[in-house]
Order: C-alpha cells, then structure tokens, then sequence
C-alpha cells in the first residue's frame, strides 16, 4: 500500500467515523475529531483524551454519562476524539519532516 492509500483510508475511517451513521449525532463526532472545545464534562473528557488519555478516569466518564450520553455515545466520542487526535499528530511530523499533510 503505497503512503497515499494508506492517507486515504485514514481520511476514509476518520469520514466514516465522524459523518456516518452513529448513537451520537454526527456533528458532536466531528466536533471532537476537529478538536473544537466543547463544553461541560463532554468536554473535559475529551480534552483529557486528547492531552493525556492514559488519565481518564471513572469520573471523567461518570460526570459525561450525567449530562446524558451513554456508554455507547461515549465509545464514539472516544474513537472521534483519539482518530482526530492521531491526524493532527500526524499531520505536525509530517510538516515538520517536510512532506506536507
């Protein structure tokens, strides 16, 4: 698979994950895919994915379900926040190694 595949596929999965069918509504996805702030405990919990995953905690995910999401909401909050992290990653090192995004 050459780098230009395997780009689109990415932007495919990140498109998929983001805009197609899901328990929650689409534009919440994207928003935390594109690393807009959100707000409230949805909020937080995604901004503490996005710097440092490894400390999410019961009650980051508690305080969320209380304003309303569910388990299954949240995995898709999840798997949005953590592609459109990894993109903007990717994205950095490879501007920096000069082969654009």
């Amino acid at each position: 698979m050459t780098r230009g595949e395997r780009r689109a596929l990415f932007r495919s999965i990140v498109q998929s994950t983001t805009e197609g069918p899901g328990e929650l509504a689409a534009p919440l996805r994207k928003a935390a895919a594109d690393g807009t702030t959100l707000p409230g405990a949805t909020g937080e919990l995604v901004a503490r994915i996005r710097e440092a995953a490894h400390l999410v905690g019961d009650a980051h995910v508690e305080a969320a379900q209380r304003e309303g999401h569910s388990d299954g909401a949240l995995y898709e909050l999840t798997v949005a926040t953590a592609l459109g992290e990894s993109r903007r990653r990717l994205e950095a090192v490879l501007a920096l190694l000069g082969r654009g995004g």
